[in-house]
């Protein structure tokens, strides 16, 4: 057995310690070990010559070592059913639905030995300043959306709506088609049905959040700011909204979107995912998972969500609303429809007033007067005054 250079000059050591011409202390000294371990390197050169130092295990095969029916198995999963899966996502996989358990370096060396590389190379590190998380669940949400191939090519692009709590990291999203005020409407109803309302949002500068308009004269005197749709709701409902000045200001937010289109691309890759419905039906379940695992515990463990408003009432805030007078012939326009109300016994005259109109996520509208539902049309009925109208201005036209 050829022994090591380390090893040689051991077994050198110790057959001068042997042979008397170096002391059992100096050689322990120079050796870096006690001087009980020379006495037993001593013993094992006197049984079983210089090939007495070398370690008992060399040559043998680890029983930790994956045996090679298992290793293709592995490697067959990480080309084909699991291909563009990260190295912990695949992990998690394996032992979550193979049956295959083992250690995230074992799966990373076997991977870089068979020449399948890392999903994504290592970036450069910057030097940021960390702010701390916020101390309770519901202090503050970050929110955005992301829009991205998440169905890579199988269906329509959309967008994936998202708010995700700074002091835990639990998400909660949605896909739409596009980032729109009806999206994030969608959104906040979910986050409001099943936790509360926050106490605040912390959002980008996009005009669905920050207005870009100056504000009238009345909003100056009385020191307002000009509101989005958005905004007014958040405002009515006691949630204060915060505007970064930057993506890094919420970086824990943009990071997630990074982290779903690894994970999530791939597990609806797996699942041949195709529509939007399947996709807002999977994604029930992958946030589920998701944040069984990596949600937080926070600093204070009570959390401060504040109590809801029942569903009629958030559904009124939740909607884009406007105001429009009524003319003198009880009708109003919105839209470039005109807009007929219904004769009301409590409200009999109504010309010259002033209406609230609510545009709701599926198309329709309802009319308010003094917080009172005077008139509802439907989204059927709004195409077909819309259609009317088209048709009208065509013929005015020609």
């Amino acid at each position: 057995m050829e022994l090591t250079v380390t090893e040689a000059r051991r077994a050198e050591l110790i057959k001068g310690v042997l042979a008397g011409r170096i002391g059992v202390v100096d050689a322990a000294r120079l050796l870096g070990r006690s001087e009980r371990s020379v006495y037993r390197m001593m013993c094992k050169v006197m049984v079983g010559g210089e090939e007495g130092l070398a370690h008992g295990n060399r040559g043998r095969r680890s029983p930790r070592l994956l045996d090679e029916a298992k290793r293709k198995q592995i490697l067959d999963f990480a080309v084909k059913k699991y291909a563009g899966f990260n190295d912990c996502h695949l992990l998690e996989m394996l032992a979550g639905f193979e049956g295959i358990h083992l250690g995230r370096e074992t799966l990373r060396g076997l991977l870089r030995e068979s020449g399948i590389g890392p999903k994504k190379k290592r970036r450069g590190r910057v030097r940021r300043t960390r702010r701390e998380p916020k101390e309770a669940f519901g202090m503050m949400l970050q929110i955005d959306a992301s829009l991205h191939d998440w169905l890579e090519g199988r269906g329509p692009r959309m967008t994936l709506v998202g708010v995700k709590d700074d002091a835990t990291g639990y998400v909660w999203a949605l896909f739409r088609k596009a980032e729109t005020t009806h999206a994030y409407f969608d959104l906040m109803k979910q986050v409001f049905a099943s936790h509360g309302l926050p106490l605040s949002l912390y959002s980008d500068r996009h005009t669905i959040f920050h207005s870009t308009k100056e504000p009238t004269i009345a909003e100056q005197l009385a020191d307002r700011l000009r509101l989005t749709q958005f905004g007014r709701a958040m405002n009515d409902l006691g949630v204060q909204v915060i505007k970064a000045w930057s993506p890094q200001a919420k970086g824990r937010i943009e990071r997630q979107w990074g982290i779903f289109q690894d994970r999530l691309v791939a597990e609806m890759r797996l699942h041949g995912i195709s529509n939007m419905d399947d996709a807002n039906a999977f994604l029930k379940t992958f946030l589920a998972r998701y944040n069984s695992s990596f949600a937080k515990t926070p600093r204070v463990p009570t959390a401060v969500f504040m109590k809801a408003p029942d569903k009629p009432t958030l559904d009124r805030i939740l909607c884009p609303q406007e105001v429009r007078s009524v003319k003198k012939d009880h009708t109003i326009s919105f839209d470039g429809v005109t807009l007929q109300l219904p004769p009301s016994s409590k409200y009999p005259a109504l010309a010259d007033g002033k209406v609230l109109v609510l545009q709701h996520s599926d198309g329709s509208l309802e009319i308010l007067y003094r917080d009172e539902p005077i008139a509802t049309f439907s989204a059927e009925a709004m195409k077909r005054l819309t259609l009317a109208n088209a048709k009208a201005n065509i013929w005015k036209v020609a």
